[in-house]
C-alpha cells in the first residue's frame, strides 16, 4: 500500500462541522406553542343585549361622471358597495334616532326609488367604480352630446354633513331667509334655572358637529355646587367635550360662551376655533372666532377668560364665580355680552354633551 505523500495530505479539506441552532426566537415561542385548548376556536357566545343595525343604501348620480380628482368617502376604496351596515349598541340608539330626526329625516325609513331619481340619484345595485379618467380640457370645452352633464365638480356633488351645510345656509344672508327647519330642542339631564326652549333652539343650531344628536348634561351649577371656580374645575376634570356655559346676571341678562373643551387651568391659551361667545340681550347673537388671534381660553385659580386681545376680554369671571366683565376683543369680534361692562353673577350653568 502506498503511503500518502505530504502535499496531498495538505490538499484534503477539513470535514464540515455540524451547526445546531433554533429558527425560533424568544419572542416567537409563546405563539408557537400555545396550549392545545386556546388553538381551537370557541363558539360564539350568544349576546344578552343584541345590537340593533343601521342599513345606508347607495346612490349615484344621474348621468353624472365622478373626476378621479374629486374625494370620496368610501374607507379607501375605489369601489362603492350597494349597502353598508353599521352595529349600533342599543344604549345609543335614541340618540341616534333623534339626530337622524333633526336633521336628516327625509332619508330615513322606507326606501322609496321614485323619490331617489327626483333627487337625482340611481341606486347602487352592485359594487361600482368610483372614479372614472379625467377629462381632457378639449373634452370639457366641447362638452356632452344631448346636453348630459358628464363632468361633476366637487362643489356641485360632495356630500357634506348636515351642520355644515345649514352653517353655510345661516351664515349666508341670501340664503337665510328660504330656509325653514325646526329644530326639536335637545333634552336636559339635570335642572335648569336659565335655559327656556327657546334658549336651546338657538343654540343647538350652532353646536359643534361633535355634540350634535347628544343630550346636554349638567356639570355644574352655582345653586348645586357653589360659587367657585376650583369647583367648576373639578367637575370638568377628565371630561372631554366641549362645554356650553350659561350665565344669568343680577339684571336677569342671559349669555355665555360655548368651549371647545372642558375649562381647565392652564398656562397658556388653548382651545380651537369651534369656541364662540354669546348673547341673548335683547335679541340672540353669536361671535364666532374672527381668526385674528388663538386666545381662546385661559384659566387659573383666581380667574378664567374666553375670549381676548389689547387687554380686553370677550368674558371674564372672578375666582368667586361671583363678579364678570364682558368687552369686545379680537378673537370673537363681539359687542359686550351685557349692557354693562361689569355684571354680578345670579346663576350660572355648564352643561356637556356626553352620553348619559
Amino acid at each position: 500500500m502506498r503511503q500518502p505523500t505530504e502535499s496531498s495530505s495538505k490538499s484534503k479539506t477539513p470535514a464540515p462541522k455540524l451547526d445546531y441552532r433554533s429558527m425560533v426566537s424568544v419572542e416567537d415561542m409563546p405563539e408557537l406553542f400555545v396550549s392545545f385548548d386556546k388553538l381551537i376556536p370557541r363558539p360564539a357566545r350568544s349576546c344578552d343585549d343584541p345590537p340593533l343595525y343601521l342599513r345606508l343604501r347607495m346612490g349615484k348620480p344621474l348621468n353624472k361622471v365622478i373626476p378621479r380628482s374629486t374625494p370620496l368617502m368610501s374607507y379607501g376604496k375605489k369601489k362603492m358597495r350597494p349597502e353598508y351596515w353599521f352595529s349600533v349598541p342599543k344604549n345609543r340608539i335614541d340618540e341616534l334616532y333623534k339626530f337622524i330626526q333633526g336633521w336628516v329625516p327625509h332619508l330615513y325609513g322606507e326606501l322609496d326609488e321614485e323619490k331617489v331619481k327626483e333627487r337625482g340619484f340611481s341606486l347602487v345595485e352592485m359594487d361600482t367604480e368610483l372614479w372614472s379618467e379625467e377629462p381632457t380640457p378639449s373634452a370639457s370645452r366641447h362638452g356632452s352630446q344631448d346636453g348630459e352633464i358628464t363632468e361633476l365638480t366637487k362643489e356641485s356633488w360632495e356630500v357634506l354633513p348636515m351642520s355644515e351645510e345649514l352653517r353655510r345656509a345661516f351664515y349666508s344672508s341670501s340664503a337665510a331667509p328660504s330656509l325653514d327647519i325646526e329644530l326639536t330642542p335637545p333634552d336636559l339631564i339635570g335642572t335648569t334655572e336659565i335655559l327656556k326652549d327657546h334658549h336651546r333652539e338657538h343654540l343647538c343650531r350652532h353646536l359643534p358637529a361633535r355634540a350634535e344628536g347628544y343630550a346636554w348634561t349638567l356639570i355644574f351649577s352655582t345653586s348645586q355646587h357653589g360659587f367657585s371656580l376650583n369647583s367648576m374645575y373639578r367637575k370638568m376634570f377628565k371630561l372631554e367635550s366641549p362645554i356650553l356655559m350659561v350665565i344669568e346676571d343680577t339684571d336677569n341678562n342671559v349669555f355665555g360662551a360655548l368651549t371647545s373643551c372642558a375649562l381647565s387651568v392652564s398656562d397658556h391659551f388653548y382651545g380651537t376655533g369651534e369656541s364662540l361667545l354669546f348673547s341673548f340681550t335683547p335679541d340672540f347673537k353669536v361671535f364666532n372666532w374672527t381668526g385674528e388671534n388663538l386666545y381662546f381660553i385661559k384659566g387659573n385659580n383666581e380667574s378664567i377668560s374666553i375670549g381676548a386681545g389689547d387687554g380686553k376680554f370677550g368674558l371674564w369671571l372672578d375666582g368667586d364665580l361671583y363678579i364678570g366683565r364682558s368687552e369686545s376683543c379680537q378673537t370673537y369680534g363681539n359687542d359686550p355680552l351685557t349692557p354693562k361692562i361689569d355684571f354680578v353673577v345670579k346663576t350660572l350653568e355648564c352643561w356637556a354633551f356626553i352620553s348619559s
